[in-house]
């Protein structure tokens, strides 16, 4: 076993003094599968004339400089002019924005980091449909039996801990280039499997939820494992092909060797495609009359009641809802009063202080990524927005929130 963690660790750090810190590029780096469109493609309703979007201007924060002003799409991505990235808005099946930044074009492709766990998460909503899960309560070990002679924690983690983010590992996200953390032996290692076997516990799966990529590896091995397929096979039999999209995918792999693709950060893809997961959700799972994920599993993803379920806050199968709004309150009129103008709040007391705040929702749903890519859906609004970039320059989430108001 010591020989085989000096040997994990030396192609660690071997990977991380060459390439350092983690880019939308890294499919040129390491050990990619391939998830292979179709036949036939879905094209949403071309943008034949300008829309109001191309001259609206609406509230971009920008952290670098800490200031707030009102700009186009246009302006705000191009303040920064040397940043990739590409923003497509469609409603009612018809694009309303589409215009990429830094030389990127429509066919260019990008990793789409944590946006890949959102992906993930629908894989198994289909393969809870297709019977291989059978249900959230099924233990991991029923499907990793190698994790039963490991930490006796794994023997109480289920899929529905999996999917929100409930498991209980004691692992950190981090996302520097530190070869010697937990993140960098999943993200850099050869033999993700390994890295899973020797994970402990800091607290019991589904007490409190924690963010971190090492859930979502052991979900995506978990689909693997009950599907007998690869996750990119099952990705493009049951999603890539169906849905009709433009361009194959690519899937990072711990190796080839291996073979256990990066299921919490690996998928490289456009906006287009990516927009594409964005209807079938709300659709409620139907694809032009073909039912591939449960409308139920949707339902559950994109719901607003799970605050204080499951500790499981306003996170539910890889997809965000809300805001956590540090702003205090001395009493709950004031804050009602504040929070007039928002679809839908969750007023708290905050015991120890005596004061009030809220957790805001503005009717739309996202699945996020490092560098600030966004899968957005706003289900009342029919609305799809999607943002991939080299880097964060706005909360896009905040921004299509935002411009989804402007929609009748």
């Amino acid at each position: 076993m010591s020989i085989i963690i000096a040997s994990l660790s030396s192609c660690t750090i071997f990977r991380a003094m060459k390439y350092g810190n983690a880019s939308v590029s890294d499919y040129q780096k390491y050990d990619q599968d391939t998830v292979r469109r179709g036949e036939t493609v879905f094209s949403f309703v071309e943008k034949t004339q300008q829309t109001f979007l191309d001259t609206l201007r609406i509230d971009y924060h920008f952290t670098r400089q800490d200031t707030t002003r009102k700009m186009t799409i246009d302006e705000a991505q191009n303040l920064y002019p040397q940043f990739k990235s590409a923003v497509l808005i469609i409603r009612n099946d018809s694009i309303l924005f589409e215009n990429y930044y830094g030389g990127w074009n429509r066919d260019t492709q990008s990793g789409i980091f944590s946006v890949t766990k959102t992906i993930t998460s629908m894989l198994c909503g289909v393969a809870m449909k297709d019977g291989y899960i059978h249900s959230l309560q099924d233990p991991v070990t029923d499907y990793i039996p190698e994790l039963l002679d490991k930490d006796p924690m794994f023997r109480k983690l289920t899929v529905g801990h999996l999917l929100d983010m409930t498991a209980g590992l004691d692992f950190e996200e981090n996302y520097n280039i530190n070869p010697f953390s937990k993140m960098a032996q999943l993200y850099l290692g050869p033999d993700a499997l390994k890295v899973i076997e020797k994970i402990k516990f800091s607290h019991e799966p589904g007490t409190r939820y924690h963010y971190d990529s090492m859930t979502t590896a052991i979900l995506g091995l978990v689909i693997e494992r009950a599907t007998g397929q690869s996750y990119s096979d099952y990705l493009s039999e049951r999603i890539w092909q169906p849905l009709g999209m433009e361009r194959d995918a690519l899937m990072s792999l711990d190796s080839y060797e291996s073979g256990i693709a990066k299921a919490y950060g690996g998928l490289t893809t456009n906006v287009r495609d990516l927009a594409k997961i964005g209807r079938l959700y709300l659709q409620e799972g139907n694809w032009n009359g073909v039912q591939i994920l449960d409308s139920a599993f949707v339902a559950r993803s994109l719901s607003t009641s799970l605050v204080g379920e499951s500790n499981r806050g306003t996170y539910s199968c890889s997809w965000y809802w809300a805001y956590h709004d540090p702003q205090r309150f001395a009493d709950l009129d004031t804050l009602k009063a504040h929070y007039a103008d928002h679809m839908y709040a969750i007023y708290l007391l905050d015991k120890d202080t005596g004061t009030y705040h809220a957790i805001t929702h503005e009717g739309g749903f996202w699945g996020f990524g490092l560098y600030g890519q966004v899968l957005y859906v706003h289900p009342e609004k029919n609305f799809i927005g999607i943002y991939l970039g080299t880097d964060r320059i706005e909360d896009y989430h905040r921004i299509f929130d935002r411009l989804a108001r402007y929609m009748n």
